[in-house]
């Protein structure tokens, strides 16, 4: 019996047969590809680093089916080529963009490089595979839905992310742009915002900075980080039956942070000159 046994049942059935899963190695990725092959969706799931999407298929249930696809999101052509075999077996129906990267840095100290890398990541990639994702969909005149995770401080004025929340907020541009494009081809386009969650990577990266947690607990109205089963039962509603007439939306699962003041400003304050 899979963890994720029950997610996906009834109305809440998933809107798709086959689906495309990035970032599938790890966090809120690798968790929405687990719960969707309980469910009996065909999961393939797309990542950099072959052995940890082998990790992720090898967690799934016994009767499922989750196909690990070594890529890039950055790079075009691997995005093509991870397509072309997902859908060997017929259409993605469904994609789930969950692939990213940043870093905290005060926008000064942040090199052409590494803006260049956080919005090929986050935004640029993410175009990549929803372009390759809705073209045969559209040229076929079939339904289909995309769910994108953003942050829940995308736009937000956050110091020491400044690339960060461009990208993201770059992506929700995108986002809604694309809903109001894709709807009447009969695709969905949402987002799925997340704040601070106790995932494995920002465990062992961000949350492990003493100063950048108490500051980010701080700033949070229910004063602790979310727990991993509370970001994938929003993530389940956004890809299941229940919610095939919400398109352009972005779902906000951050306990508050949003609302509140600058997350990081007293570990990245703003410099004198």
């Amino acid at each position: 019996m899979s963890q994720f046994d029950g997610y996906l049942a009834g109305p809440y059935a998933p809107s798709a047969t086959r689906a495309l899963v990035t970032g599938g190695s790890s966090g809120i990725g690798r968790d929405v590809a687990l719960m969707l092959a309980a469910a009996g969706v065909e999961v393939h799931v797309l990542g950099r680093r072959l052995e940890r999407l082998e990790e992720t298929a090898a967690m799934a249930g016994p009767g499922t089916t989750v196909v690990p696809h070594a890529a890039d999101v950055r790079d075009a052509a691997a995005v093509e080529a991870a397509f072309t075999a997902a859908e060997a077996g017929g259409p993605v129906e469904l994609l789930v963009n969950a692939a990213g990267g940043a870093f905290l840095a005060h926008a000064e100290d942040i090199s052409p490089n590494g803006f260049a890398t956080v919005v090929a990541s986050s935004l640029t990639g993410p175009f990549h595979v929803l372009r390759r994702w809705a073209r045969p969909l559209i040229e076929a005149g079939r339904s289909g839905s995309a769910l994108l995770v953003t942050s829940a401080l995308a736009a937000r004025e956050v110091p020491g992310a400044a690339h960060s929340s461009a990208a993201k907020a770059g992506l929700e541009a995108l986002i809604r742009s694309l809903a109001v494009e894709w709807g009447p081809k009969g695709l969905r386009v949402n987002a799925l915002a997340p704040g601070a969650f106790e995932t494995e990577g920002a465990t062992e990266g961000m949350w492990s900075e003493p100063n950048v947690r108490s500051s980010a607990l701080a700033a949070i109205p229910m004063g602790r980080f979310g727990r991993p089963e509370e970001l994938i039962g929003a993530a389940a509603f956004l890809v299941s039956r229940a919610a095939t007439y919400i398109n352009g939306a972005t779902v906000v699962v951050d306990g508050g942070w949003h609302l509140s003041g600058y997350p990081f400003g007293d570990v990245f304050p703003a410099r004198g000159r």
